[in-house]
């Protein structure tokens, strides 16, 4: 496999993917940040990595998956989007819990208690912990439309032949 269909495998939203695909276009990213968070202790190189990887994980493989199922990519924008909306108040909720913006990057250890965090923190955690198991069960389970469909022929059996 050269570096240029790695990269167009992984970033690439036009085409089909089958399950196996998406299970890679998923996977080797989210272990190479690991891999990265694990050598590094720089948050905005972490930053910087999450929202590099970010694309291939959470748009390109699940777009071109439902490509594979005969539907359009852009169903995926509603998990994005109660993704993002979780996101927002788990942060929200930690961050003023932590004292602030300022206080959360200084490096100084979590002055938050248990009693602190609310519901917004908790309710943003659960939204997100609510849809990602529906997203995932929806792109692995449903089988992929056989032969060609307005997306393009069947994808590969070998993904990076």
């Amino acid at each position: 496999m050269t570096p240029t269909s790695a990269l167009r495998f992984l970033f690439e939203t036009r085409g089909r993917l089958s399950r196996r695909g998406l299970a890679l276009g998923m996977l080797l990213p989210t272990c190479f940040v690991l891999l990265i968070a694990d050598m590094s202790n720089s948050w905005p190189l972490m930053t910087f990595v999450w929202l590099v990887l970010a694309w291939p994980v959470l748009i390109a493989t699940p777009w071109r998956r439902l490509h594979d199922m005969n539907r359009r990519g852009h169903w995926n924008l509603i998990f994005i989007a109660f993704y993002l909306i979780g996101f927002s108040f788990f942060l929200a909720e930690y961050v003023s819990a932590e004292g602030g913006w300022a206080q959360l990057f200084d490096g100084q250890p979590p002055q938050a208690t248990d009693d602190e965090l609310t519901a917004n923190g908790l309710g943003g955690f659960s939204t997100i912990l609510i849809f990602l198991p529906i997203q995932l069960f929806w792109l692995y389970l449903i089988p992929g439309t056989r032969g060609e469909n307005r997306y393009g022929p069947p994808p590969r059996t070998k993904e990076f032949t």
